[in-house]
């Protein structure tokens, strides 16, 4: 189920960055810098489908705008003088794909699992796709082949209506932070372009800092975000020293920091309960911050000094963003929650005569956290239930109960339920 869910995407995502986003292909055609021209009405569309677009229309949608894509895809090679329009209407198009492949990945009972496999397996095929030998002419076609498994996947039931709700307070520092993705986009990957020891080989430390960060994502998922922080200023003070190890490294730098800030993005889109309206908003977001970048790179030109001053200056200001957001979300720690079952709550039980509700013992934050159901199996196991007792005393099946756990077990960034309830502050065991 994991790569059936995983696999629209990773299509969906060979397409991207083989060719829109200033990929290998668009290069064939001579279109440098043509990259915005798919971006801002990318990010429109995005941002309609995020704020207005009904679930039940996304299906159809798709269907439309994946077809409008792949033809685009198929023109480009053709007439390389209407790269600007073909590009513009593969943004438009692809946005309605993209947010589908993000409802069917949410499909999988392992969803962080499945967000680290769909990247890195997008980005091993990307690799594959660039080195075998057969012509630019057959390469198009397969590319807008690629989009095909999106477009006619099937979308499944609607998401339930669970997960959390805390996607907005990131926002400002995924845009400002994809503003120094932009940069790279606009100035360190055409010089490295031209110094690269091994084209395509930066590819592999994005792999390998998705699967890093996948160990993060269960313990302490915003860690991802520091570390994302720390290898892009890394990157981009290598930039002033002169060769080409020094260009190639701050590449593979920067690979590695995107790698661990997209896993990161993708989990908590994938966590949001409309999947729709998360990925049409945050990817939204996301692509205008490397829309932004972009110009910001264009008007900069060639003064490396500059561009660095602007990456260092927009990466202080993500950390500045970053610590304001964590501090607004303190309320939502759950080692601010006092032992379940304390004295207050056993107290009201037996004044009511009535055993108190899971959902009372949860501060707000956390009950945003939650689904109904989720709080009800997280309640039986905080009461030392095992999961076969659980799912007896919900009237769901024990497979139902494990996945719901490793949901929260996301959400409360934990391995295993030992982890789980010493966070919740109980001495409750299995």
């Amino acid at each position: 189920m994991t790569l059936t869910a995983s696999l629209p995407f990773v299509a969906f995502v060979v397409w991207l960055l083989a060719l829109p986003m200033e990929g290998f292909l668009l290069a064939h055609v001579g279109s440098g810098n043509a990259i915005l021209f798919f971006l801002i009405p990318h990010v429109v569309t995005l941002a309609v489908i995020g704020a207005a677009l009904p679930r039940r229309m996304l299906p159809p949608l798709a269907a439309v705008g994946g077809a409008a894509a792949a033809g685009s895809t198929l023109l480009i090679a053709q007439v390389p003088a209407g790269v600007p329009w073909f590009l513009a209407t593969a943004g438009v198009g692809s946005a309605f794909v993209c947010v589908k492949a993000g409802s069917i990945l949410k499909r999988s009972p392992t969803v962080a699992v499945s967000a680290a496999v769909g990247l890195a397996a997008a980005n091993v095929l990307l690799f594959v796709f660039m080195i075998v030998p057969v012509p630019h002419s057959v390469k198009f076609p397969a590319a807008a082949a690629l989009l095909l498994v999106p477009t006619l996947a099937r979308t499944g039931a609607q998401d339930e209506a669970d997960g959390e709700s805390n996607l907005a307070p990131f926002l400002p520092f995924v845009f400002v932070f994809q503003i120094v993705s932009g940069l790279m986009y606009g100035a360190l990957y055409q010089e490295y372009a031209e110094a690269a020891f091994l084209p395509g080989i930066e590819l592999a430390f994005y792999v390998v800092a998705v699967l890093v960060g996948l160990m993060f994502l269960r313990r302490r998922r915003e860690g991802l975000l520091a570390l994302a922080i720390v290898m892009a200023m890394f990157a981009f003070s290598l930039v002033l020293i002169d060769g080409a190890a020094s260009v190639n490294v701050a590449l593979f730098a920067m690979q590695v920091a995107a790698g661990f800030l997209d896993l990161y993005l993708l989990a908590l889109l994938l966590a949001q309960r409309n999947s729709c309206r998360a990925f049409g908003i945050g990817l939204a977001v996301t692509c205008a911050g490397i829309a932004a970048g972009k110009t910001a790179s264009l008007l900069i030109g060639d003064a490396s000094q500059l561009v660095v001053a602007v990456a260092n200056l927009v990466l202080t200001s993500s950390v500045l963003v970053l610590y304001l957001v964590m501090r607004g979300e303190q309320h939502l720690d759950v080692a601010a929650i006092p032992a379940i079952g304390g004295m207050a709550d056993q107290a009201e039980a037996e004044a009511g005569n009535a055993e108190p509700t899971f959902e009372l013992m949860l501060p707000p934050g956390l009950r945003k956290r939650f689904s109904d159901q989720e709080k009800s199996v997280l309640a039986c196991v905080v009461r030392g239930m095992t999961f076969r007792e659980a799912a007896r005393e919900l009237g769901i099946s024990e497979s139902s109960v494990k996945t719901y756990m490793k949901r929260i077990y996301d959400k409360m960034s934990v391995s295993g339920k030992e982890e789980l309830l010493a966070k919740l502050g109980t001495d409750q065991g299995e």
